[in-house]
């Protein structure tokens, strides 16, 4: 992947991310974030800065991962790609934060099927920002 491509693809992924989160985590999901909120850091705000820099880095791991092992850049593909990643952060997120916190299990499976619509929106997105190249051979 060219990076200008890849650069491209990070910083509108990553806009979108932010206003994903921000529409799903405070307005669709209001109330069941309201019933964890007594489990949330009491300096939440002066760690906010980290929480941009992780979903820079998710983001940018998408991408990287999206230009990685693209083969067609179809829609497809990157719904594919979607599908895998949503899967395996599902699991390592919210799935981990059930079993370690008392969340209430229809809230983890809330945050999840966000976090699988998300993943699904940047697979369609970065299909058109950073289409592989073209192999030899192919059309």
């Amino acid at each position: 992947m060219r990076p200008g491509r890849f650069l491209l693809a990070s910083v509108v992924l990553f806009l979108v991310a932010l206003a994903w989160n921000a529409f799903v985590h405070l307005v669709v999901l209001r109330a069941a974030n309201a019933s964890v909120a007594h489990l949330r850091r009491p300096d939440l705000a002066d760690t906010m800065w980290l929480s941009l820099l992780l979903t820079a880095g998710i983001v940018m791991l998408f991408v990287w991962g999206y230009g990685r092992f693209a083969r067609d850049g179809s829609l497809r593909e990157g719904l594919v790609w979607g599908l895998f990643f949503a899967l395996l952060a599902g699991l390592l997120v919210d799935l981990n934060q059930y079993v370690l916190f008392p969340i209430p299990g229809v809230v983890a499976l809330q945050w999840f099927a966000g976090g699988l619509l998300e993943f699904l929106l940047y697979g369609a997105l970065v299909t058109r920002l950073a289409p592989p190249p073209p192999t030899p051979g192919r059309r």
